[in-house]
């Protein structure tokens, strides 16, 4: 006797139930795609929740090199005021209270260093979460403002060497060696003043060509303005775009 396809397909259905085995199939497939989406939603979360952390460990680190470079920039402005001040006043030295002798004389030899910090930014690096910032133009703007902290120090650097060479022209003047010599000499005794030696060191310094020409070179080497304090407000733009970035985060 043949059976018909028709009576095959109930039996089958009937016997096997395969209504519930196609629902139960869509629901295991269901599940398992419902399983590798949450999966890897639950881990770019967590890859979001580390890049917020490393970005906010970033921005300390920014505000710290904000601050360095406001130092910097403050330091090197005093320099140049104190040179120029004598330079003003290489002809009328009695004009010079002694007070402007102990603050301006002193901070033309004097030297100064700062260092910035990179770690943070470093770890945002090596761990390739810089990579999974969304914003990929805050990520381009952070870099830029590491770069510009480099280039401040750079800067700074250069300043230094071209004061150091000034400096130098003018402590190899024999007058100059003998005079820091005669101080030696005079420390050493209870009758020894600061204030003499001050007046030497300015006399040598306002008189000079090698004291005039450090007085000259201080305040032409660089402008602070453009090299260390509009590289301030470039970081204060990235650190602000860091907070609009993340502000909804940050609240939570």
């Amino acid at each position: 006797m043949k059976i018909k396809l028709s009576d095959k397909l109930k039996y089958i259905a009937k016997e096997y139930k395969l209504g519930d085995f196609v629902r139960n199939l869509i629901a295991v497939v269901l599940g398992i795609i419902i399983t590798f989406v949450g999966s890897d939603w639950i881990s770019e979360r967590n890859t979001q929740k580390e890049v917020e952390k490393s970005i906010q460990l970033v921005k300390s680190e920014l505000i710290l090199n904000r601050e360095t470079l406001k130092e910097m920039g403050s330091r090197v402005v005093f320099e140049q005021n104190a040179a120029r001040y004598l330079f003003e006043h290489k002809n009328k030295k009695n004009e010079i209270s002694q007070d402007s002798v102990k603050q301006y004389l002193p901070v033309i030899f004097q030297w100064s260093k700062y260092t910035f910090i990179n770690d943070a930014m470093e770890m945002l690096k090596t761990s390739s979460l810089i990579q999974k910032i969304k914003n990929k133009e805050l990520s381009l703007q952070i870099i830029k403002a590491y770069g510009t902290i480099k280039t401040a120090e750079s800067s700074f650097e250069m300043y230094k060497e071209y004061k150091k060479q000034a400096q130098d022209e003018f402590n190899a003047n024999p007058q100059v060696a003998a005079c820091f010599y005669n101080q030696i000499k005079k420390r050493e005794k209870v009758e020894y003043s600061e204030e003499n030696d001050l007046s030497e060191e300015l006399h040598l310094v306002l008189t000079l060509p090698e004291g005039l020409g450090l007085l000259q070179t201080m305040p032409n080497i660089l402008n602070p303005k453009t090299h260390f304090f509009a590289n301030i407000e470039e970081l204060d733009e990235t650190i602000a775009a860091i907070d609009k970035e993340y502000k909804l985060s940050c609240t939570n």
